[in-house]
C-alpha cells in the first residue's frame, strides 16, 4: 500500500508514515528491529509490519542512491 506522509501506518500507536520516516532518517535506522525499538511500531498487533518493512526498504534505497 502506498502511504502519504500523514497516513497512519501503525493505527494502534497512531504513527504516520512521516513518523516512521523521521525515525529512520534521524536515528539512521536500518533494520525493522531498530524501528520497533525506537517507535514501538508493530508491537501491538503486528499487522503494519509489512508496511513498515516497505517504508524501510524505500528509505534505504534513497539512502544508497544519495551516497552513490
Amino acid at each position: 500500500m502506498d502511504f502519504e506522509n500523514n497516513d497512519f501506518v501503525c493505527r494502534h500507536l497512531q504513527l504516520t508514515k512521516k513518523d516512521i520516516v523521521r525515525a529512520i532518517r534521524e536515528k539512521n535506522l536500518s533494520t525493522f528491529d531498530e524501528i520497533q525499538d525506537e517507535t514501538d511500531a508493530a508491537t501491538v498487533c503486528g499487522s503494519c509490519a509489512a508496511d513498515i518493512e516497505a517504508i524501510l526498504e524505500e528509505e534505504l534505497r534513497k539512502r544508497t542512491s544519495e551516497k552513490g
